[in-house]
This record gives structure tokens, C-alpha cells and sequence, in this order.
């Protein structure tokens, strides 16, 4: 046996290791510079390189040289003295990357379950997605009007929003007569004689999801404020800015009330560039379209009205049939329907969903398109003769991510009015208890309206005095 080879009792030297480890490295550059590649998309180069998956991509090919460039200097010395454990080294640096390869495509095919959307791995679902479940499981949806659709209807104006008179199938909320929420279905309303009326508009956190009527903030705002004023609730499950607005402005500008609280929270404003939910959260059983607001010479214009009905959408043999895909932010990709050899691979699925190819970062349309809707509204709603009054809502993530300033209250800064944040009462409230799935529990909800409370007494005291 020459005394060169590697048997069980041969340990390594520091420079053996030493190689090991940089062919690793050496390895995880290609890796990284491949994947890089890949998320680059259709950027051009120039951009690409300032970006942060650019310079990740320029310091994984320093190392790649780095490591190279050491590997063929072992290699040389190997040749120059006939050992064969530079040979074996790098052949046990294989097995090692073929097995956790292998580890790691056998970890997520058998974590990887099938739903109604497709495959999905830890809840999200992997690209490519299938179109035909998709549309299956929403023609499913929409036939039994299960869960949300028990109450939510089709608009034509809206794309969707709270039937008048409904009762969700939980049994948990109620509307009015006008699409409101309230206490019972059969509750009609009317303008209270002597009231003052005030309107709430927004979204799933304005009607106050997951708990009953009597738990929102909406019902413990009017029990404070007492008899003299009428609240009426007009917040409507996964409204982005722009349907909030429009919503305003189709059922509640001509009761003129005499207060208008119009709330969102940071995500609103990305919904707002949506034109297809179930596109951009599949997994939400959303089956509409939604009007879309863009800017056309400065001024605002809109876009998919009428919607499209749900019976309509799922029609299409292929979502890139789908009208205004090109106002759909985040940018469509049709890559993401289809299936590729490269998908054969359950780890490349799942980094193809993770780290998608490069698009445009709406963010600078997001901030400027929502500015000039909450703009519109309060011009509106004053030249109505109401007091338009901007809440800002923090949701989980916001608490979560404490050092980030949230985007929701970066646009209603631009717009220059001051804006109501529940935040500080919310904290008084033990972080396990604020929220329940996604959205306010009982005592959150209870935190919001005193806040609200504490912040509007004053200028509603006015209101109902006439001072």
C-alpha cells in the first residue's frame, strides 16, 4: 500500500483539510454565481451589478478565482510528486456534495404536499403552479360559496364587497341592508335623526375579522361616544387603497357623513397594484379581479371596469389570456406556470419560488399611485362636506419588524395630513393577546378604539356641539 493513499486510519493534514475546505468554497461560488444569473432575469447587466444580487455575484467570482486559483496550485504540486491524494481528496469532496444534494432534494420532496394550488413546501406554493388546479378549486369555490363568499359578491364597480343582509357561514358576521357590517342581518339603517354620522371605510381590519360585531372597534368607538353619534361600518375583506377609495366614493359620499375614517395598513398598498388576487396569494381563495388605479397625465384612471366576474376569469385556458396583466405589480411572469426541465428538481422549485428572476421594484409607483388616491379622497370628502380623518393600522409584521418604518405610514407622511396610529395603545396590550390569527383580538381591538377615542373626542365634541 503506498503510503500516499487514504485508508480509515489516515488522518488529514492541514493542508488537505485546508483543501477540502476551499474546494467547497470553490464549489458554493458556483453555486451562488449560477443562482445569481438566474435572478438577474431580463436586467440588464450594468443595473444588474449595482444591485444586491450583483454584488453578490462579483464576490462570489473574486472567490471563485481565489479558490480556483489555489485548487490548481494543489493540483500542480500533486502532478510534480505523483500522489494520488489530491485525486482522492477531491473525489471525497464529490461524494460529500452529491449526498447532501441528494439529502436535500429527498428533505423537500417529502415535505412538499399537494393542494388545491399545486405542490406547496412549508405552506408556499412552488413554481411552476398549475393553472388547471387553480382554476378548478376557485370554480369549486365559487360554485358552493363557501367560506368568504357566504358573505363577499361579486361587484362590477368594486370586484367585490359586502352583500347587503348576509350571514357568513361561521356565523360570526352579520351585514345591514346597505353592505354593512352589523349586529344581525335583518338591520336596516337610516340617518338617525339628531345623529351625527360617521363612516368607516377600509379594509379587513376595518371590519374587524376574526371577532363578532361586538368585539370590534368599530362597536366599543360607538358605545364611548354614546347615542349622539351613528357609526356605520363599511370595511371590506382584502381592499387595497385603491377599492377603499372607490368604495367611498360609489355608496358612501351621497349620505354626506358628517365624519369619514378611512384606515389601511402597509400591505393595502401593494394590493392596490394587484389587478388579480389569487395571482399574487393563491392560496387566499380570492376568485376576483379588482379595479386598478394608475396615473394617466397625473391625474387618476381606472382600469378592468367593469371586472371581471369570477365565472369569467376561469374561463381562460391560461392566466397570460387575462386582460391588463401588464398592470398586474408584482410583474406576471408566465415562467411561473410553466414547467421546465430544470423543475424536475424539488430544491430548484423551491428556489425558484424563493428567489424569483428580477423585476421592476414598483415601489416608487406603489408610494406615488396610493399618495395620490388618499389625496383624492380627502379633497373629495371635504368638497362633500365631510371631515375626512386617515388611520393608519399596524398589523403583525409591523411589530415584528420594529426597525422598519412601515410603508403605509411612509405614504400617508407624503400626503402631508396628519393621520390617526393606534400603536402606543396596542403596546399596553401583551404582544400574545393583540392579534389572533392575522388580525386584532377582543382586547386589541378594544386598544384601537380607545386610542381612536382619545385622538377624536375633541374635534367630534365640536362637531356635536356646533362649535
Amino acid at each position: 500500500m503506498k503510503d500516499d493513499e487514504l485508508t480509515p486510519g489516515t488522518s488529514l493534514s492541514n493542508q488537505e483539510l485546508l483543501l477540502l475546505a476551499t474546494l467547497s468554497i470553490w464549489e458554493l461560488s458556483i453555486v451562488v454565481i449560477a443562482a445569481t444569473l438566474y435572478m438577474r432575469g431580463s436586467q440588464p447587466f450594468s443595473r444588474f451589478l449595482t444591485s444586491q444580487p450583483g454584488v453578490t455575484f462579483l464576490c462570489a467570482i473574486t472567490t471563485l478565482f481565489i479558490a480556483g486559483g489555489f485548487v490548481i496550485r494543489q493540483y500542480l504540486e500533486s502532478r510534480r510528486t505523483a500522489s494520488l491524494r489530491f485525486a482522492l481528496i477531491v473525489g471525497m469532496n464529490l461524494v460529500t456534495v452529491v449526498l447532501l444534494t441528494v439529502t436535500g432534494e429527498l428533505i423537500v420532496r417529502a415535505g412538499s404536499l399537494p393542494s388545491p394550488y399545486g405542490i406547496v413546501f412549508s405552506g408556499r406554493p412552488l413554481n411552476p403552479k398549475s393553472w388547471d388546479k387553480v382554476r378548478h378549486r376557485y370554480q369549486q369555490h365559487v360554485e358552493k360559496a363557501d367560506g368568504d363568499l357566504s358573505y363577499i359578491v361579486y361587484d362590477n364597480e368594486l370586484g367585490w364587497t359586502v352583500g347587503p343582509e348576509r350571514r357568513s357561514a361561521n356565523g360570526l358576521y352579520f351585514s345591514s341592508s346597505l353592505g354593512t357590517r352589523s349586529a344581525h342581518p335583518d338591520m336596516s339603517l337610516a340617518n338617525t335623526e339628531g345623529s351625527i354620522e360617521i363612516a368607516m371605510v377600509g379594509d379587513s381590519f376595518t371590519f374587524a375579522e376574526e371577532v363578532r360585531y361586538e368585539e370590534s372597534w368599530g362597536f366599543h368607538l360607538g358605545q364611548m361616544l354614546g347615542d349622539k353619534f351613528q357609526l356605520l361600518n363599511y370595511g371590506v375583506p382584502s381592499y387595497g387603497v385603491d377599492q377603499t377609495y372607490l368604495r367611498y366614493q360609489k355608496d358612501v359620499i351621497q349620505r354626506k357623513p358628517k365624519f369619514v375614517l378611512f384606515s389601511l395598513i402597509s400591505h393595502d398598498l401593494v394590493r392596490t397594484m394587484w389587478v388579480y388576487p389569487f395571482l399574487a396569494v393563491p392560496q387566499w381563495d380570492w376568485p376576483f379581479s379588482k379595479p386598478r388605479l394608475i396615473l394617466r397625465g397625473g391625474e387618476l384612471a381606472t382600469i378592468n371596469v367593469p371586472t371581471l366576474s369570477p365565472s369569467e376569469i376561469f374561463t381562460h385556458n391560461s392566466p397570460s389570456e387575462l386582460p391588463f396583466l401588464n398592470h398586474h405589480q408584482p410583474s406576471y411572469r408566465q415562467s411561473d406556470w410553466e414547467t421546465g426541465v430544470l423543475h424536475f428538481s424539488y430544491l430548484f422549485r423551491l428556489f425558484s419560488t424563493i428567489y424569483p428572476p428580477w423585476r421592476v421594484d414598483p415601489i416608487n409607483d406603489t408610494l406615488t399611485v396610493n399618495s395620490a388616491i388618499i389625496q383624492s379622497f380627502v379633497r373629495s370628502a371635504t368638497e362633500a362636506g365631510s371631515i375626512p380623518i386617515l388611520i393608519y393600522f399596524p398589523s403583525k409584521v409591523d411589530f415584528s419588524n420594529p426597525s422598519t418604518f412601515p410603508t403605509g405610514k411612509r405614504v400617508l407622511q407624503n400626503v402631508g395630513l396628519p393621520f390617526i396610529d393606534p400603536t402606543p395603545c396596542l403596546l399596553e396590550v401583551k404582544p400574545t393577546d393583540r392579534f389572533l390569527v392575522d388580525h386584532y383580538s377582543p382586547a386589541g381591538n378594544a386598544a384601537v378604539a380607545k386610542c381612536l377615542y382619545e385622538s377624536l373626542r375633541e374635534v367630534l365634541r365640536q362637531a356635536s356641539t356646533g362649535s
